[in-house]
């Protein structure tokens, strides 16, 4: 079998209490296909880092990865 795209997906569901009692989820896929030398570990470790950043930024928290994730999906440079 050979693996040539890898996929993730993160969210997370926050609730508030008291006065509000609301709960909200927020949840991202990302996938990429493998450059070469590039192994399915290493794109899962650092798609999940994205995936992640991207929706605690969603909640309001930093991200860390936020520059990354402005970048054009089609630059050809290896994640």
């Amino acid at each position: 079998m050979k693996i040539d795209t890898v996929g993730v997906t993160y969210g997370e569901l926050r609730s508030d209490g008291y006065p509000n009692f609301s709960n909200k989820r927020i949840e991202i896929t990302l996938s990429a296909k493998l450059e070469q030398g590039e192994t399915p570990e290493q794109a899962k470790d650092r798609l999940y880092d994205l995936a992640k950043g991207s929706v605690k930024a969603k909640f309001g928290d930093k991200n860390p990865y936020q520059s990354e994730l402005e970048l054009p999906f089609d630059d050809g440079v290896p994640l």
